[in-house]
């Protein structure tokens, strides 16, 4: 069934949630409530009824609430909170996809968009953790400025009245709901049709009783809202001849849909190619070549954020200190990555793989107790998705960026460490080190000149060098030297690059020494190791080995944590490439 905005009818396209209610969504003050709305049924019953908490799980979650054999208009609030905490132990949350959607298909001829989130209510804690999915098809019409919103939760409309508009700057804004929001990503200029879904378990009310509150949701709403309107203004007939660009463009949602089977599957970039050459040679007559395929979905994900689902082969590597050991970065190697345990406490992530190759020659990731990651241009997926892991690590960790004093390169930076529409801010600062246009010329580096873009486009610049230009005394407009010149890493030597770089890490010297605890922990494993191969020879003629090793062991005396981190200064000093391990090492041969 196909249907129009404005239709009384709610779709029915997609799937929906099957399971069961979750005690993820439900604060302490909902969920006693909930208990006391069941009257004097027993409170089993009612914890059976959950998702995840079904059969003898239930009897056991009363049980461990001390609230066996009691009814569920019996307990107080304490009790329900109790037995929603432990409810939340055995069950697991459900996750937005679980929650099923509309789908694409729903309305006809309209561009679509979807996002997924979770909202966090609630005034007591737990708070009740509500999955949600919001929506979105749009259609750019042929009214004068107008824009028609039609608002449902769970697929019926709601009640309240809702208004769309533009405001002074041209944005989309909505009104009703709970909502009073501009939304500035979106078309400043047309007229829209569009239509907004929202599916979640619980939505909350507005003050006056009767129409949901979407104010939880709105900035999500906003994305897809964002999104949508977007594509409809890219699928919207243009009077002006088409190009590669515009055919490709227009079809690349449609196309993703195709190749991944609206989501489900992960697909990689040649295969958008192979779809879409046929398409573009059929509607204008032109050949859609490789490298053009490349520069335009490039663009697209600079502008958009990472297209989610694809994968792309390996185009960088990691490099660990101390193991001699390359590993390709990718996103497959990624999701199986386990960081090495207190081997290093920098990660300097290089745009040219080359240079990876000169520092482990000159053995410089070992001397700064340092990670080495490399890719082509731009930081991969798999390179931020790695960022994201180191961060999530117990074991501290520095991220620096190195990168050509381009505008481009300045932008790798910005798009490490900041939000995009595909990921969130990195969760560990990420420091830069530059090439920075304005110590390029500096230092006397040789300057390239950039042909300006065809399409007469200006490149985009990082805020930081903005901002410069706001507050520099050399008065230059960096922003604006970026759009016609660059200078390269690549016009230094290694030694220079080296040198550079050891100047700019100065600041950050240190090497990595773990914690007191470690390090005797270290130390009397590799002692019990060394005295366990000892001994064994021994006990292999004679019995009772155990004793022995233990008598060994206890005649040994060993340094604290800090005299052995004094050792380490002194060794460091005198070989910089050493690993605090080596040190142990050596004071486990004195004592074996």
């Amino acid at each position: 069934m196909i249907l129009s905005p404005g239709c009384s009818q709610p779709p029915s396209e997609g799937n929906r949630y099957e399971g069961k209610s979750s005690p993820f969504w439900y604060d302490p003050v909902q969920f006693h409530e909930l208990t006391l709305a069941y009257g004097s049924q027993p409170l089993r019953g009612l914890v059976a009824q959950l998702d995840g908490c079904t059969g003898g799980k239930a009897g056991e979650i009363v049980r461990a609430a001390g609230l066996d054999r009691m009814s569920c208009d019996s307990i107080n609030r304490r009790q329900a909170t109790t037995l929603l905490q432990i409810a939340r132990q055995h069950a697991r949350r459900v996750s937005p996809e679980r929650l099923g959607s509309v789908g694409r298909d729903a309305y006809a001829d309209h561009s679509y968009a979807i996002e997924r989130g979770r909202a966090f209510l609630g005034s007591a804690k737990p708070q009740a953790d509500i999955p949600f999915v919001a929506e979105a098809w749009a259609r750019k019409t042929g009214d004068k400025g107008g824009i028609r919103i039609s608002m449902l939760v769970n697929r019926t409309p709601v009640t309240s009245h809702l208004t769309a508009y533009r405001d002074s700057d041209k944005d989309i804004c909505i009104s009703g709901c709970g909502m009073n929001h501009g939304f500035e990503d979106t078309p400043t200029k047309g007229a829209y049709s569009i239509v907004v879904n929202v599916t979640t378990p619980y939505c909350p009310i507005t003050s006056d009783g009767k129409a949901p509150s979407l104010k939880p949701f709105v900035d999500t709403i906003g994305i897809v809202l964002s999104t949508a309107t977007k594509k409809a203004q890219r699928a919207a007939p243009k009077r002006k001849r088409l190009s590669i660009k515009h055919v490709m463009l227009g079809h690349l949602d449609a196309v993703i849909a195709e190749v991944s089977d609206d989501g489900e599957y992960r697909f990689n970039p040649r295969q958008l190619l192979y779809k879409l050459r046929p398409i573009v040679r059929n509607e204008i007559g032109q050949e859609l070549t490789t490298p053009n395929f490349n520069g335009i979905l490039t663009d697209y994900e600079r502008e958009h954020g990472e297209i989610p689902g694809m994968y792309r082969e390996p185009r960088g590597s990691i490099y660990h200190p101390h193991r001699d050991e390359t590993i390709t970065l990718g996103t497959l190697m990624v999701e199986d990555y386990e960081r090495p345990v207190w081997l290093y406490n920098k990660v300097v992530y290089i745009e040219k793989e080359g240079f990876s190759e000169a520092l482990k020659d000159a053995r410089w990731a070992e001397r700064h107790d340092c990670m080495l990651m490399s890719s082509k241009g731009f930081s991969t997926r798999a390179a931020r998705d790695l960022v994201d892991k180191l961060a999530e690590h117990d074991e501290p960790v520095t991220i620096f960026c190195v990168h050509d004093a381009d505008a481009y390169g300045t932008m790798i930076y910005q798009t490490f460490q900041e939000t995009t529409k595909a990921r969130g801010a990195r969760k560990v600062q990420i420091v830069n080190l530059g090439l920075e246009p304005w110590e390029a010329v500096e230092n006397g580096l040789d300057v390239e000149d950039v042909e300006v873009n065809e399409d007469d486009k200006r490149k985009p610049v990082a805020d930081y060098v903005r901002e410069r230009t706001d507050a520099a005394p050399d008065g230059e407009s960096w922003e604006e030297w970026l759009q016609n010149h660059r200078v390269e890493l690549n016009v230094m030597t290694t030694p220079e690059f080296i040198e550079w770089l050891d100047g700019k890490m100065a600041d950050y010297n240190g090497k990595l020494v773990p914690p007191s605890d470690v390090l005797e922990k270290e130390l009397a494993e590799r002692i019990e190791r060394k005295v366990r191969a000892t001994v064994t020879e021994r006990i292999l003629r004679e019995a009772g080995f155990e004793n022995q090793v233990a008598e060994a062991l206890a005649a040994i005396e060993k340094p604290n944590g800090e005299a052995l981190a004094e050792g380490m200064e002194d060794l460091f000093e005198k070989e910089p490439d050493r690993e605090w391990r080596d040190h142990i090492e050596a004071e486990a041969k004195k004592r074996t």
